[in-house]
């Protein structure tokens, strides 16, 4: 028994304590995609990249997305409805509990943007009211819709006119 290793085991308070310093900031306005269908991640992905500067991060699994929020800045989170493990609501409540739990100065995770199927079951009123929610949008997805919420936090620009 004296040569077993000791397993360690990282639990989820460990993972959601956010060390004010290991939060990466380069200075670059971030947004954070977590999504299961790549079609949709691509869509959001070169509509960031052709009328803004943001950069996207991108996922498809949750888990790691959850990850993802805790070590870098993001000034917006873009998230389905529902995924196989965890709905959208219930990864960005996780995500709000552990921006407010950390040690040092309380911080407020930024706002989220949902995306929803036809088929998704009916927008929750309470989550309607939630005033962290920018939008809901449901696909099919119009790029005009997805760079509202965009707008508030840098500048969208027309790709057609001349830079």
């Amino acid at each position: 028994m004296e040569g077993r290793s000791e397993r360690k085991f990282t639990t989820l308070r460990n993972i959601a304590t956010p060390q004010p310093e290991s939060r990466v900031d380069d200075g670059e306005v971030r947004i954070l995609v977590i999504h299961p269908v790549a079609a949709t991640t691509r869509l959001v992905r070169e509509t960031m990249e052709s009328f803004t500067d943001v950069k996207v991060d991108a996922t498809a699994d949750p888990l790691h997305g959850f990850e993802m929020a805790l070590q870098k800045n993001y000034r917006l989170f873009l998230f389905a409805m529902q995924m196989d493990e965890l709905s959208g609501s219930m990864l960005y409540e996780l995500i709000s509990k552990a921006y407010t739990s950390g040690r040092g100065p309380k911080k407020i995770a930024p706002g989220v943007v949902f995306i929803r199927e036809k088929e998704d079951p009916k927008f929750p009123d309470e989550l309607a009211r939630d005033v962290r929610v920018k939008d809901v949008l449901t696909k099919p997805l119009r790029i005009d819709r997805l760079l509202k919420p965009i707008a508030g936090i840098t500048e969208v620009r027309d790709p057609t006119a001349g830079n």
